[in-house]
């Protein structure tokens, strides 16, 4: 009789004890958190399988126009080609051109145009408008094809060795001052006219790409744009020019995401090792095959609606900062459930060892079942955001270092007004801290 009690009553304990609340509970919780912290930074994830991807990420991929600069142009040189159309006539046919298409730099040729009082004529036909992806646009206009572009396009076309040298000169000159150089030519005629507009690279852009080699990612350009506009870029933001690719077609970008997916990762579980996934983000449609293949995709939220639908993130306000935060939050949902397996499993650990020892009863059994699961769940509600916010795991990481003094909650803390607030998991403006004065 006393033999069985002792192993009815080791029986029930271990069947408490192996009860997998803590981490059935703990799990979608802590999901739950990184998404709500993601969500509250304006930051769109597509799930808990996305942000843990987010946090397996070690090459990123970023498109040019759009991503790293502002994907706002400004026309800086126009120059009227040969004597068969003057200025207004040329910016006439762009504007009447370019003012179907959605591309930001049509907008800008169109905006340049009425600028100057010259609005597209409304006495011509223009039909067969036509987007050739990754080159430019053509229509025929007064039974006439019609072709504004790029280079690639006027050198498939045959049109763009009639220019004199000195026009390639300037075509060239542009270009490495880091403008987007295009043509526009008429069938019959050649080319009538070049272009040049220019692009604000984003404030943030620089300190983000440092920052993430810095940390260890591979960072990567992609652009459809020249190889001069791109390095001028490029080297403008702290990539090195082996990192930037150039001359790119929306199918060079799939196949080059599609050629660095999954290299190097591993088939272990998150818990025993990791995976070093592919990030792209892009804003435009042409990155929307891009966007679908790689492990994560990213999309600027005042990018195309293709490009968010088919991205698993969207950053809302195209903020770049906030595609650091979200990796770093990944990160931390990873670090945050691997945490509450080994503490799971350990506690159950012990609490076995005590049972065949003959030192745990059945109240305690399950008195240490409720904790551990309560422990873990309230470990993984670390990362909600607070009402500033700023999750709990963020705080505990920040430093608030008094350079000249300042106030905290009313307090004087020094002769000076300012206060330097600094943290080792990211940088914090003192707008994350209202209640710093």
């Amino acid at each position: 009789v006393e033999v069985g009690r002792y192993w009815t009553l080791n029986g029930l304990i271990v069947v408490v004890i192996s009860c997998p609340c803590a981490l059935t509970i703990s799990t979608p919780v802590t999901y739950a958190a990184g998404l709500a912290a993601t969500a509250q930074r304006g930051i769109i994830v597509k799930g808990g399988a996305r942000l843990e991807a987010l946090g397996n990420v070690k090459k990123v991929v970023l498109d040019k126009t759009g991503t790293i600069t502002e994907g706002n142009f400004d026309l800086i040189h126009l120059d009227v080609v040969g004597k068969s159309h003057d200025r207004e006539q040329v910016l006439a046919m762009l504007a009447l051109m370019e003012g179907p298409s959605s591309h930001p730099l049509s907008a800008t040729l169109v905006n340049a145009a009425k600028k100057e009082g010259i609005g597209a004529p409304v006495d011509v036909s223009l039909t067969d408008h036509t987007v050739l992806k990754g080159e430019g646009v053509t229509a025929r206009i007064d039974n006439k094809n019609v072709y504004v572009g790029n280079e690639r396009l006027f050198e498939r076309l045959g049109l763009y060795n009639a220019l004199d040298n000195a026009q390639k000169r300037s075509a060239r000159k542009w270009s490495t001052e880091g403008g987007t150089v295009g043509f526009i030519g008429v069938e019959g005629v050649g080319i009538i006219g070049m272009f040049c507009v220019s692009d604000k690279i984003r404030d943030e852009a620089r300190d983000v790409i440092t920052g993430l080699m810095k940390d260890g990612y591979e960072v990567t350009m992609l652009t459809g744009d020249s190889d001069g506009a791109a390095k001028a870029v490029g080297r403008a933001v702290g990539l090195p020019d082996e990192a930037i690719h150039s001359h790119l077609m929306p199918e060079d970008k799939l196949h080059y995401i599609g050629s660095i997916r999954g290299m190097g990762a591993t088939k272990q579980p998150v818990m025993c090792g990791s995976k070093e996934l592919c990030l792209f983000i892009g804003d435009g449609v042409n990155d929307a095959p891009a966007l679908a293949v790689a492990d994560v995709g990213v999309a600027m939220g005042e990018g195309a609606a293709l490009a968010m639908e088919m991205s698993d993130v969207t950053l809302m306000d195209s903020n770049l900062t906030k595609l650091t935060y979200s990796i770093k939050m990944g990160a931390k949902v990873i670090k945050t459930i691997r945490e509450n397996i080994i503490l799971s499993l350990v506690a159950k650990a012990v609490v076995v060892a005590l049972t065949f020892l003959g030192k745990m009863t059945l109240l305690w059994a399950i008195a240490s079942d409720v904790g551990i699961m309560l422990v873990v769940t309230l470990n993984g509600m670390k990362l909600l955001p607070g009402r500033d916010g700023v999750s709990l795991a963020s705080r505990r990481d920040v430093t608030i270092r008094r350079k000249r003094g300042g106030r905290y909650k009313g307090v004087k803390t020094g002769p000076g007004p300012e206060d330097e607030i600094t943290a080792e998991n990211g940088k914090h403006s003192q707008d994350d801290f209202p209640e710093i004065i």
